[in-house]
C-alpha cells in the first residue's frame, strides 16, 4: 500500500510535467513560427532576385554617396623626456 504523501507527490510530479510538456510545446511552435516566416522571407527575396536575373524587373540603381572622413588632430601635447646627451670622458695623460 502507498501513502497519501506518496501519492500527492505523485500527482504534484505529474502535474509540473505536464506544464512542462505544455511550455516546451508552446516553444516548439513559436520556434518553427520563426523559422516559417524566415524561409517565406528567404523565398520572396530569391524570387526578387530571380526576377531581376530573368529581366522581368527594371533593376534600381542605388545612389552612391561618399562619405568624407577628417581626421582630428589631437590638441593635447605630450611631455617630451630630456634627452641625455653622451658626455666624454676625460682622461688624465700620462707624463714620463
Amino acid at each position: 500500500m502507498t501513502t497519501s504523501y506518496k501519492l500527492e507527490a505523485q500527482k504534484k510530479l505529474k502535474a509540473e510535467k505536464k506544464q512542462l510538456r505544455e511550455q516546451e510545446a508552446m516553444q516548439l511552435k513559436q520556434q518553427q513560427e520563426a523559422e516559417d516566416k524566415a524561409h517565406q522571407e528567404n523565398m520572396a527575396r530569391i524570387a526578387k532576385k530571380m526576377a531581376i536575373i530573368n529581366g522581368e524587373v527594371p533593376v534600381e540603381k542605388k545612389k552612391v554617396v561618399k562619405k568624407t572622413t577628417t581626421k582630428k588632430k589631437s590638441t593635447t601635447k605630450k611631455p617630451v623626456a630630456k634627452k641625455k646627451t653622451p658626455t666624454k670622458k676625460t682622461t688624465k695623460k700620462k707624463t714620463k
